[in-house]
């Protein structure tokens, strides 16, 4: 069947007249005729009976009347939704990023995102770098915000920004008072880290490595809001990224590294942009543009 005989039909059940009908879709009157014509010989059914100039609808025609504007208000549903699709304003957006990145960074612009694109589904997940690029590889995700991935993962890296290391204490712990840290500092202290997998854990092991031995001792922490609280309320120190959002007024505080400047490139992952929905897209360059 022709949705646009369907269209046709439905216009002259509804205006009760082929020439109304005509009028409203722009079509000649032998037009209309023609499509009723040709959709009663596809079905092999009358849908009208002609009485002189007025036209009565058959329980078949009935029938098709209710069907017919059920699928042509489903096919409208899906000219809009293919269309807020390929415009950026429809469509899914996967996508991951590293904390404290994710908090810090991107929370506010995925908030204006969101009010920008309200039918857009996106989905935003916290995780580490490598799962995030192993789920870039395999399709879970559209794109992820993380450090440099293997080789082995061919995926695309664009760089944005670059974070670096420094120690988090509280306001009244004795090195609060400095400006800069320097490793040997940390010497009798328990140093507050993320866990091994952890690119800034990574980061900081690297560093510090290249640096004389020195007597502290690490504690793994799986979070860095874990290590901000617990620094509230503890005599030791955190090694977290340099971000004025993680310090809190009146009780933590980030100090600079003096001696080591541990640093890491973050920036965009992705398998292949020509894949990409433009909603993925207009997402990209809104974080882009941080």
């Amino acid at each position: 069947m022709d949705l646009r005989a369907l269209k046709t039909f439905e216009a002259c059940v509804r205006l009760g007249h082929f020439q109304k009908a005509a009028e409203e879709l722009q079509y000649a009157p032998s037009t209309v005729t023609l499509q009723i014509q040709r959709l009663e010989a596809d079905l092999g059914v009358s849908l009208f009976i002609r009485d002189g100039k007025r036209v009565i609808v058959t329980e078949a025609g009935r029938w098709l009347h209710q069907e017919a504007g059920t699928l042509l208000k489903s096919v409208q549903s899906i000219r809009q939704t293919v269309s807020e699709i390929a415009s950026g304003e429809g469509g899914t957006v996967r996508f991951a990023a590293i904390e404290p990145i994710a908090s810090q960074r991107l929370a506010a612009v995925v908030a204006d995102y969101c009010r920008l694109h309200p039918k857009v589904q996106l989905t935003m997940e916290v995780s580490g770098s490598q799962p995030i690029a192993d789920r870039v590889r395999s399709g879970e995700l559209d794109f992820g915000i993380c450090s440099v991935p293997s080789a082995k993962f061919m995926l695309d890296f664009e760089p944005l920004f670059e974070d670096q290391l420094g120690v988090m204490m509280h306001v009244d712990h004795p090195l609060a008072k400095r400006d800069e840290i320097a490793v040997s500092d940390l010497a009798g202290l328990t140093v507050l880290v993320k866990e091994p997998t952890c690119i800034y854990r990574k980061l900081w092991e690297r560093a510090v490595s290249q640096t004389e031995p020195h007597p502290f001792s690490c504690m793994e922490v799986g979070s860095f809001f874990v290590i901000q609280q617990m620094l509230k309320e503890a005599s030791s120190v955190g090694v977290v990224p340099m971000y004025s959002g993680l310090e809190l007024e009146g009780s933590l505080v980030i100090r600079p590294f003096s001696d080591i400047h541990p640093i890491v490139p973050l920036g965009i992952v992705y398998k292949d942009k020509h894949l990409l929905g433009k909603a993925t897209s207009l997402l990209m360059d809104a974080i882009r543009a941080i």
